[in-house]
């Protein structure tokens, strides 16, 4: 995975070198409780009824589009949406593909190839931190939702990133340059404003805090070793430094001290005619 770096790459997938790492890295989160969680809590807050067509905009593996189909069948149907063909096939190669409810399509959540009014429901999940315009990829799944239905997004809001570490400086240092790497590092914060300027209305932000306690498994959500190769590179930071600080995790994951908090926002919207 260190091959890659996953703010950047997430961008466009089908251009990066090691395509395996994103498939990796989505299995991973997939299988950390606090996913778990807030995900089951946007399918709840979606308010999902059987017969609904729902837009999983920016699917991924596709793991979210199979969860919901699974709330509204018989009778309902999901389209999966997402920018790279090789996550696309990976979604279409899952065997819950064969018995659910879902269709698979590649394109840029800019423009959206569907009419108006086509969803009852839309989700974007960790989608917009990654694209240019992303009032825009707003602005088209309003356009794309009936009246009356609900736009979910859920997304990072990188100015809250924070590692408990003695060496204050070189930490600071170090997350300003991952969350910086994002092409929209504060979107978290951005969405009920995006929300608003699309005209949609009983907006609601619902916050949430993913906390890891092990290094390793925060360096394959948050590159920390490739941040600190990439930092050091650009002479943000020595290469000792960077060494020093890694150590430093290390103990402080083998003393039960190490931490990493991250504040998301899930915000929710209903268009009306």
């Amino acid at each position: 995975m260190n091959d890659e770096y996953l703010s950047i790459g997430f961008r466009n997938v089908d251009r990066t070198e090691n395509q395996t790492a994103y498939v990796t890295c989505l299995n991973f989160l997939n299988s950390l409780p606090y996913f778990k969680e807030y995900k089951l809590r946007t399918y709840e807050l979606l308010q999902l009824e059987r017969g609904m067509t729902v837009l999983e905009a920016g699917c991924g593996l596709g793991d979210d589009a199979f969860r919901i189909a699974e709330q509204i069948i018989p009778g309902g149907k999901v389209v999966a949406f997402d920018a790279s063909a090789v996550m696309i096939a990976k979604a279409r190669s899952n065997e819950r593909s064969i018995n659910l409810p879902v269709e698979f399509q590649t394109g840029d959540i800019r423009k959206l190839p569907f009419p108006d009014h086509s969803f009852s429901r839309c989700r974007v999940d960790r989608v917009l931190q990654h694209i240019p315009q992303p009032e825009t990829a707003v602005f088209e799944l309003v356009r794309v939702l009936e009246p009356y239905g609900i736009l979910l997004a859920y997304d990072n809001d990188w100015g809250t990133f924070s590692i408990a570490s003695e060496s204050h400086d070189i930490t600071c240092l170090l997350t300003r340059f991952w969350a910086n790497s994002f092409t929209n590092s504060q979107i978290g914060r951005d969405l009920r404003e995006l929300f608003i300027d699309s005209d949609l209305s009983d907006i609601k932000i619902y916050p949430s805090t993913c906390i890891l306690t092990d290094f390793e498994k925060a360096d394959k959500v948050y590159n920390l070793r490739e941040t600190v190769r990439r930092a050091a590179a650009d002479n943000i930071i020595s290469q000792d430094q960077g060494y020093r600080w890694i150590e430093e995790l290390i103990t402080r994951t083998r003393e039960g001290c190490f931490k990493t908090s991250l504040t998301a926002c899930t915000v929710v919207g209903r268009k009306y005619p």
